[in-house]
């Protein structure tokens, strides 16, 4: 009873039926593409737990239910693109953290918020980097892609936009995306831990998001093989937008 206390959450039936839902559609857009996933739950267990909770425990959420993703993506990696990446990233997820620990709350939430409006708009218009691909662009991707998920787990749009630059199949590049979001959380779990964040309320989240996000990996794999990229794709996008814009006024 006594761990229980400490872990224990207090929400309305709406706002569990509001992170539980948001981290079903986060699951199956994980499962299907092998990212997305905190654009959908970020911004609404920020708005209901504010981010110094929310951000962690999406983080070791991911991490852990990314386990199952793995055998696939390795199947299909290149390490070339993912190894550099991945360093850069590292490099930026101390960052971002002293921004997520330094900033207020409700700042933190505006900012996430926007970032989604944005990315939204970003995927939707099929924006993709289309400069040279060297050593530099590749570190900053993977710099700013590590800076922001560091302070809000959601840096895979710019990431994304640089890895679909190449001449990759979809496979190659879900399993880049995968793979480098591993290394870079795995590195957070760490620097979150150095910066005090982890505290028992957060066990309390996972055990809210973690079955819902779970059940909808495990259908987004499935629709991998079976639906329209392009009709999952608007789905998935005016959802984000609406996500975005919906929270920016919470």
């Amino acid at each position: 009873m006594e761990y229980w206390d400490h872990i224990w959450i207090e929400v309305t039936l709406w706002e569990g039926a509001a992170v539980g839902l948001a981290a079903f559609i986060a699951g199956v857009m994980r499962g299907y593409s092998g990212f997305g996933s905190a654009l959908v739950i970020v911004p609404i267990t920020a708005a209901v737990f504010g981010p110094q909770l929310a951000v962690p425990a999406v983080i070791a959420i991911h991490l852990v239910t990314s386990v199952q993703l793995v055998p696939e993506a390795l199947r299909d990696v290149e390490w070339q693109r993912v190894a550099p990446l991945s360093i850069a990233g590292s490099l930026g997820i101390p960052v971002g953290t002293w921004f997520l620990v330094t900033q207020e709350p409700g700042d933190i939430r505006t900012v996430i918020s926007v970032l989604i409006i944005l990315f939204a708009i970003m995927l939707m218009r099929g924006w993709r980097y289309s400069g040279k691909v060297n050593g530099t662009v590749m570190a900053a991707a993977g710099f700013v892609g590590g800076f922001i998920t560091g302070f809000a787990t959601i840096g895979g749009p710019p990431v994304v936009a640089f890895l679909l630059a190449g001449p990759f199949t979809a496979a190659q590049n879900r399993a880049a995306i995968i793979l480098y979001f591993i290394f870079v959380q795995a590195v957070a779990v760490v620097v979150y831990w150095i910066g005090g964040l982890w505290s028992w309320p957060i066990v309390g989240i996972c055990l809210l998001v973690v079955p819902p996000l779970m059940l909808g990996m495990w259908i987004g794999q499935r629709l991998f093989a079976k639906t329209s990229e392009e009709a999952f794709r608007r789905v998935a996008l005016v959802f984000l937008m609406a996500i975005g814009i919906a929270t920016l006024f919470l």
